[in-house]
């Protein structure tokens, strides 16, 4: 039979056709017979199997209308041609199941087919000239093949696509498309309501800077559209390119720092039936104002979602937004948009959604606002608004479900008895004012899954009514930044939630535990709680993502249960009073990348297991008491990307296999510890370095020559979003750069870019290749022995904030050359044998402070020898 023969082809790990036995096939899953004749006429086999061979035999089912394999992963095996034999199929789906290579021709025979689902596969279609194929398909009414490589084959599609008369529905969302049919000879598509382009790189008309939807007028005379999708196919986005694009800088020149600027033809605006039009992500990039003409056609009138996200739109809301009366979502956000919310907007009574974050708003938020009793999403935060808010903003708003009026700066002015005629799912509201006692109006919002209110004034204890939230739906609960204080309380139900930022208050007592929960963000630093650790803080397996302690008053050890943790990929502990020797008991089950232990009391050595842990990115140790040689089981840490072991006691050489096996450092830092011996030439091999500190050391011998090679350090600021992203995001580092200690945002660091190898007993002279690392911000090469002239060539490294070179032997004048480092502000070459006339230009005629020159026998600004002694 050929159901059982194409079952025995079929992989099915899951058991999902356990009910493909007996006689009656009509019975079995993913099967439908027709009422009358019993014969098979569909097959619903979506995400049932798992690869495997589609047998042929199915080509008995002969009265087979709908075959549906979505799904299901065939591993780069070739779409099956004999499908198209199928002479009554009306619904193929074979869309997210991995299929490659080209398309079968033959499926042009499909001429009942009405909808073609070939999505999110890896077609390639090398193997065809054009799509005449499926210009046959002459009742196809949809087809979907987003996600599918069409590159410069959109054409030849396009005018296929032109000749089915009935065809209703083209998704090509996310296909690699870079040009577009600017005429389409006999324009049809009478029947196409719904036309999605989203996410290509469409290339319709481009001028250096100028895309002109214009020279594409066809697309904006499909009276019958009701539904248009252009998001995201404005190649002027960074995201679009790789460095390797061969289109870069003919499409944005070097000279060239504006958006794309993109036309939207007038004549869009008689598109009488278009119901839903998404510009989102295309550079319009003029004031919203001058839209009008667009938008004051039939247009005006049909038009029920209107998305205008990242366009470059800018001014005020003109008053006309408000006349699209038939509104149900309207989506402003992330564009340059000034001037106050107009009241104007109440007029939009269909309005559901009104989306206006991370603009420019300034002024209080209206009253009329509230009259939109259909909204279900408000979110106008990122923005400039203040003022008070008032019950009367949300009188009428009974559907309201998501508020976000966060990173603004209003006050909430409600009263303590105030009952909302809203249930909210969602509210955040990060820096408005509601404090200082919790607002009592929340106890009632039961429904509530995401609260996030941090700096918002609160300086109070947690109330009992909170706990009650969290029993019901509380999923999200940021609290940070604010002064709240006590004990956590029991009552507070973590089971249900993933989420929790308690941090920057003044809580206090024993640390929670969230066994039992579903966590996946923790975080409760810079609080005051004390004692240990749990062992048992969180479950076991659980796929915890961070759990930050830092800044706390916590003792102890850390619990050997953390090698236990295999969900657990971030730890922070930083700024503690832990002690005691860290536990050796790391696996390769773990799933630990960052760990921050740094300023505790941890003494002992590095655990010899510590690199067991296979996806170890961050290793701080810093500020501790900790010793020992540099272990050599740390030589199998190849992925780890930061490695900060300062202010310890660690000694001897640092290992020439640094340089060689752990290739993805980014950052070293080794200072103010006693390793001896000279710097490994092997370092200059760590391409991807970008900060070296190996100040305060009893390091000897030369600066290697070889580091001036490292390529991170040659990279300028402007190709640094080219580097890959081999850091941790979302936690900091500390760094000692321009001579200052701070704290660092990981996100910031492939930006920050110095040597620091002061306070050594380093000798030779500076080497000049060191010039070639013309990234570079920070040198510090002070308080050691470093003889001969200073190089010329430094005056090349145009990047320069910070140069030391105090404490040296060094001899000669200082090059002019320095004067071209028009970003230096730190500069000392004090005590040293320097001599002759101090630069002048640029930044050197900013330094007024003698002491940088002090120890030498210069001349010249600022010091009090002007350079005319002995005719100088």
């Amino acid at each position: 039979m050929a159901l059982l023969d194409f079952k025995k082809h079929i992989k099915d790990p899951n058991n999902k056709l356990s009910s493909w036995a007996g006689q009656d096939c009509c019975s079995w899953a993913g099967v439908h017979c027709d009422n009358q004749t019993s014969n098979i006429i569909a097959l619903e086999l979506g995400w049932y199997l798992q690869g495997g061979e589609i047998s042929a035999s199915l080509l008995q089912l002969q009265h087979l209308k709908h075959l549906d394999l979505s799904g299901n992963f065939f591993f780069g095996s070739p779409i099956p041609s004999f499908i198209s034999q199928f002479k009554e199929l009306r619904y193929l789906n074979l869309s997210g199941a991995g299929f490659d290579g080209p398309i079968p021709s033959s499926f042009g025979n499909l001429s009942s087919l009405q909808t073609l689902d070939l999505s999110g596969n890896f077609i390639l279609n090398y193997e065809l000239t054009d799509f005449q194929w499926l210009s046959n398909l002459t009742s196809l009414q949809f087809i979907d093949m987003s996600s599918v490589s069409l590159e410069n084959m959109s054409t030849s599609l396009f005018l296929a696509l032109n000749k089915l008369p009935f065809i209703n529905e083209i998704r090509l969302s996310w296909c690699d498309i870079e040009s577009f049919p600017l005429s389409i000879p006999h324009l049809n598509f009478s029947s196409l309501s719904i036309l999605d382009l989203s996410f290509n790189q469409i290339f319709f008309y481009l001028s250096y800077n100028h895309i002109d939807f214009s020279e594409v007028s066809w697309v904006f005379s499909l009276t019958s559209l009701q539904y248009l999708d252009l998001n995201s196919n404005d190649l002027d986005r960074d995201h679009l390119f790789s460095s390797q694009d061969p289109f870069r800088t003919a499409i944005r020149p070097e000279n060239s720092g504006q958006p794309s600027k993109v036309s939207i033809p007038e004549s869009m605006g008689n598109l009488c039936s278009l119901q839903t039009l998404d510009l989102s992500y295309l550079s319009i990039n003029k004031r919203l104002a001058e839209l009008e003409d667009v938008f004051s056609g039939c247009l005006k009138d049909s038009l029920t979602h209107l998305y205008l996200r990242g366009v470059y739109v800018k001014g005020e809301i003109p008053d006309w937004v408000g006349n699209i009366e038939n509104l149900k979502v309207l989506d402003l956000s992330n564009n340059i948009l000034s001037g106050s919310l107009p009241s104007s907007l109440a007029r939009l009574s269909s309005l559901e959604e009104l989306l206006i974050s991370s603009n420019e708003l300034n002024g209080t938020l209206p009253e009329e606002i509230g009259k939109l009793a259909k909204l279900v999403n408000l979110d106008l935060s990122d923005n400039q608004l203040h003022g008070a808010i008032s019950e009367a903003h949300f009188a009428q708003l009974e559907k309201l479900d998501m508020l976000d009026l966060s990173l603004n700066s209003m006050v909430f002015n409600v009263s303590s008895d105030w009952v909302p005629p809203f249930l909210l799912q969602g509210l955040s509201i990060s820096n408005c004012s509601v404090g200082p006692e919790f607002p009592t109006w929340l106890q009632r919002q039961h429904k509530l899954n995401t609260l996030v209110m941090s700096h918002a004034g609160i300086s109070d204890t947690i109330p009992d009514w909170l706990g009650n939230l969290t029993a019901h739906n509380l999923a999200i609960l940021d609290l940070s930044h604010n002064q709240i204080e006590g004990i956590i309380p029991k009552s507070l139900n973590f089971t249900k939630m993933y989420r929790i930022d308690l941090s920057s208050n003044q809580f206090y007592g024993p640390l929670p535990e969230f066994a039992g929960s579903s966590m996946v963000y923790i975080d409760l630093s810079n609080n005051s709680f004390s004692g240990p650790i749990p062992p048992n803080i969180i479950d076991e397996l659980n796929p915890v993502f961070l759990l930050s302690l830092s800044m706390n008053k916590l003792s102890g050890s850390i619990p050997s249960s953390f090698c236990q943790k295999r969900g657990l990929q971030v730890i922070n502990v930083s700024k503690n009073q832990i002690s005691g020797e860290l536990p050796d008991c790391w696996s390769n089950l773990s799933k630990i990348s960052d760990m921050n232990l740094a300023n505790n009391n941890i003494s002992g050595s590095i655990p010899s297991s510590i690199c067991r842990l296979p996806d170890l990115r961050i290793l701080a140790l810093s500020h501790n008491a900790m010793l020992g040689e540099f272990p050599v089981s740390m030589k199998y840490c190849s992925r780890l990307a930061g490695l900060d072991l300062s202010y310890n006691n660690f000694t001897g050489r640092i290992p020439n296999w640094v340089g060689q096996n752990l290739s993805s450092l980014s950052v070293l830092i080794l200072k103010s510890n006693t390793f001896t011996d000279n710097i490994p030439e092997e370092i200059s091999q760590l391409e991807y370095l970008q900060i070296i500190d190996l100040s305060n050391n009893n390091l000897s011998g030369p600066i290697p020559k070889g580091l001036g090679n490292i390529t991170t350090m040659q990279t300028t600021p402007e190709n640094t979003h080219l580097l890959p992203l081999i850091y941790g995001v979302g936690q900091t580092i500390s760094l000692s750069f321009n001579q200052r200690e701070d704290d660092y945002n990981t996100d910031f660091v492939p930006y920050v870019k110095y040597i620091d190898l002061s306070i050594n007993n380093l000798s030779g002279s500076i080497p000049e290749e060191l010039a070639s690392l013309y990234g570079l911000q920070g040198l510090n090469l002070s308080g050691n022995m470093l003889e001969g002239e200073i190089p010329n060539k430094l005056g090349t490294m145009r990047q320069l904030q910070s140069l030391d070179l105090s404490r040296n032997k060094l001899s000669g004048s200082i090059p002019s050359t320095l004067a071209n480092l028009t970003f230096l502000v730190l500069f000392n070459v004090s005590h040293n044998n320097l001599s002759g006339r101090i630069p002048l230009g640029n930044q050197f005629n900013t330094f007024t402070d003698p002491s940088i020159y002090t120890g030498n026998h210069l001349c010249g600004f600022p010091l009090s020898d002007n350079c005319t002694k002995d005719g100088g």
